[in-house]
């Protein structure tokens, strides 16, 4: 989708994008300064395979701060970006058969990253809130599984998991063995009055045997920079490490040195920042509370709303005349007769939903959100 909304744009088609997962912001300006200082003093060499120990030392202690949770800089590995540090976690924990739940809708790339590690994905359905619940992990578990992958604030539906919830999913967790990879990358991101709670601080003896993850991306819109950090028991994390440097010898060293600025003098803009998200969180949810028959929870982290289109499935679209039997049905409609560009929630896990993402300005918002709202109350039944 995103490959064909840029060739539309480069034939002169304004279309309103709202498929981006990534912020629509500059970097903080203390993460350009780093960079080019870095540049300037040949810095750009080979660093130690788990990162460099003085971002380590501050990665270490911004998950302190921010989380509660203590971790030594032995026990931190710097990656190119969240998603390796996922994948490496994963090739370290699972062995092949060994099945890795995956609470549904998902972000897309969990169930291949199982299936690079030789393991089976097993999605676990959520509630009508976007929620994962024991009695489905418990329904799902077998002496097979071994890892049990979170997302909150999640990726594709905006929802946050509640403390209690994620008590209640740690001790059951222990209890069966299973370990948790908590992806917490969108973890500076929540809205109103949704609170971001790491698994591992809600449940301290998960940190014995599991995996936090985070990074740049999204709370300092850096996603090009490729700088993800896992957490993790030492033994993990040195396995971590001694895979890295057979992969990637190091991780970028000017991006390093960029992230050390930015986590030590880009507070300020990342707050600008997730209050303008903040922002247009409201602007999508009094835009699709405008709208009938649509299910959904609000938006309450990441930058993501993922309607269900319930009544709207099996209504006939009278200008392009497409029956809509799901979202990436929907998605056709829409990039052809509207120029608005969304996700279809298939590829999440979910074939009856539409992901819209909001790293997009509020005038754009507004526009297309309007556009969604009359392409849907056009369908015929």
């Amino acid at each position: 989708m995103i490959a064909r909304v840029r060739e539309l744009q480069a034939r002169g088609v304004r279309v309103l994008d709202l498929t981006a997962g990534e912020p629509d912001f500059a970097p903080p300006a203390a993460a350009v300064e780093g960079a080019l200082a870095a540049i300037a003093g040949n810095k750009g060499r080979y660093t130690a395979a788990s990162g460099m120990p003085e971002l380590r030392v501050e990665v270490a202690r911004m998950i302190e701060a921010e989380f509660g949770i203590q971790y030594g800089p032995d026990q931190i590995v710097v990656t190119a970006g969240a998603k390796i540090a996922i994948a490496q976690a994963l090739l370290n924990l699972v062995d092949p058969g060994d099945q890795v739940l995956i609470p549904s809708p998902y972000w897309t790339s969990y169930p291949e990253m199982v299936k690079l590690a030789e393991g089976v994905p097993v999605t676990v359905p959520c509630d009508a809130a976007f929620l994962p619940r024991v009695s489905a992990l418990d329904a799902a578990w077998t002496p097979r599984t071994r890892v049990l992958l979170l997302n909150s604030p999640n990726n594709p539906t905006g929802a946050v998991y509640p403390a209690a919830l994620l008590r209640e999913i740690g001790a059951w967790a222990i209890g069966r063995g299973v370990a948790v990879i908590s992806d917490e990358i969108y973890a500076s991101l929540t809205y109103g009055d949704a609170r971001h709670v790491s698994p591992l601080a809600a449940a301290p003896e998960l940190q014995r045997t599991s995996v936090w993850i985070g990074g740049m991306s999204k709370a300092y819109a850096m996603t090009g920079w490729r700088m993800g950090f896992l957490a993790a028991p030492p033994d993990l994390a040195r396995a971590v490490a001694n895979m890295q440097s057979q992969l990637a010898s190091s991780p970028n060293a000017i991006s390093q040195h960029a992230s050390l600025a930015a986590l030590r003098g880009g507070g300020a803009e990342r707050a600008r920042m997730r209050d303008a998200f903040a922002a247009r969180a409201r602007i999508v949810t009094a835009a699709l509370r405008a709208i009938p028959g649509l299910t959904y929870p609000e938006p309450a982290g990441a930058f993501y709303a993922f309607p269900r289109l319930g009544g709207y499935l099996g209504r006939k679209d009278p200008a392009t005349g497409r029956v809509i039997r799901s979202g990436e049905d929907l998605v056709e409609t829409l990039l052809e007769a509207d120029q608005v560009a969304v996700m279809g929630g298939g590829g999440f896990g979910a074939s009856d939903a539409v992901r819209l993402s909001f790293a997009a300005s509020e005038e754009v918002l507004r526009v297309a959100l309007e556009r969604f709202r009359t392409r849907l109350a056009a369908l015929q039944v």
